[in-house]
Formats: C-alpha cells, sequence, structure tokens
C-alpha cells in the first residue's frame, strides 16, 4: 500500500492498494466492525467494491441495444 498527500489538495491523501492487498485488508476491517469507526467501514465497503470491480469482467457488446444489433436466436421472430 502507497500513502500519498495529493498535491493539488493537501488536506487530501491518497491510498494506492495493490490488488493482492485488497482481500487481506478488507477481510480484517470487516471481521471487527463492531469495533470500528465509520470512516474505516466506509473504507472497508470501498475496498470490497474495488475487488469486486477486478473480479467483474463482463463488458457490454458496443451497439447491444441499437434497432440494427443483432439478435439472439432465441428472440429472433
Amino acid at each position: 500500500m502507497d500513502v500519498q498527500r495529493d498535491s493539488q489538495n493537501p488536506e487530501d491523501v491518497v491510498l494506492t492498494v495493490d490488488k493482492d492487498e485488497i482481500e487481506d485488508l478488507a477481510d480484517a476491517i470487516m471481521a471487527k466492525t463492531s469495533k470500528l469507526p465509520r470512516t474505516v467501514l466506509d473504507l472497508g465497503y470501498l475496498l470490497r467494491q474495488g475487488q469486486y470491480g477486478f473480479r467483474d469482467t463482463f463488458r457490454q457488446p458496443p451497439h447491444a441495444f441499437d434497432a440494427q444489433a443483432p439478435k439472439q436466436p432465441s428472440v429472433e421472430g
């Protein structure tokens, strides 16, 4: 994990978390939910969201909803 101050706004901090570190950090935060402040829980939820984003490889085909888009064989009439 890398922590840096934002050069444009010195009050902001930029966290860079490696893909491998997300699961370990999110698991540790979620295991202690009743004892942690809301800001730390928000970080845990953001880490989980990022983790799911890494796993989601679906991409919408281009022009899938256009009138000229190819139809699925099951819906052609």
